[in-house]
């Protein structure tokens, strides 16, 4: 009777954890890939100079909103994808690159509002935020972003469970090598960088997708 009492509790117990797993893996894809989507469109909105010209364009303001609002998102879901997804191996590479990564969409959303309102404003005041310690933090969050992605790539080529997976990794540090040097040869360096980004958010995507397969979701219960 105990026994029975017991493997009864267990197995209710067991069941309660998977569908806790389940609700929570959904949950992540769910904000990964919104996000991830959000994101491509609004860099897809942007113009391709950033320059003072560009404020006058009429997508100025939905770009930048659009992507502070994808990246928002795909911050949110990350980790917990990361933790409960199923599609990768373990790692502390790929779990601390994933969290750099989410810090650093979460970053972009400040960033994104200033360019978007402040910065068209007349009477310099984004040459004055850029002298000061803006531009610095920038620097640092652009920098850690495209680290994190590249290492973050890295770590789903190697431990990635499937080939989309590991396609998604690829595609990953494929982008960040395009962003680090393309930009500097002749012409508008948004004709890199942009297509670039949406890479990035489409390997996002991707990997989110990939989660809510059976096998990965297998894998995390």
């Amino acid at each position: 009777m105990n026994d029975t009492l017991t493997t009864a509790t267990g197995t209710s117990e067991h069941a309660r954890r998977e569908t806790n797993t389940l609700g929570m893996r959904r949950l992540a894809a769910y904000l990964v890939g919104i996000g991830a989507v959000l994101f491509a469109a609004g860099n897809a909105m942007h113009p391709l100079r950033h320059d003072t010209a560009a404020y006058a364009s009429p997508t100025w303001e939905a770009a930048h909103l659009t992507f502070a609002l994808g990246g928002m998102l795909v911050a949110a879901g990350l980790p917990m994808l990361i933790a409960v997804g199923g599609f990768v191996r373990p790692h502390w590479m790929v779990t601390a690159s994933a969290l750099v990564s989410a810090v650093a969409f979460a970053g972009f959303g400040p960033g994104a509002w200033f360019e978007a309102f402040i910065a068209p404003m007349p009477g310099g005041v984004r040459e004055q935020v850029e002298a000061g310690p803006g531009e610095a933090v920038n620097a640092v969050l652009g920098f850690a972003w495209l680290l994190a992605t590249l290492v973050y790539g890295i770590g789903l080529i190697w431990r990635g469970d499937q080939r989309g997976v590991r396609a998604a990794g690829g595609a990953l540090v494929a982008a960040v090598v395009v962003m680090v040097v393309f930009p500097g040869l002749p012409g508008a360096e948004g004709l890199w960088i942009i297509p670039a980004t949406v890479v990035v958010s489409l390997a996002h995507l991707a990997t989110a997708l990939l989660a809510t397969r059976p096998a990965a979701a297998a894998r995390a219960a």
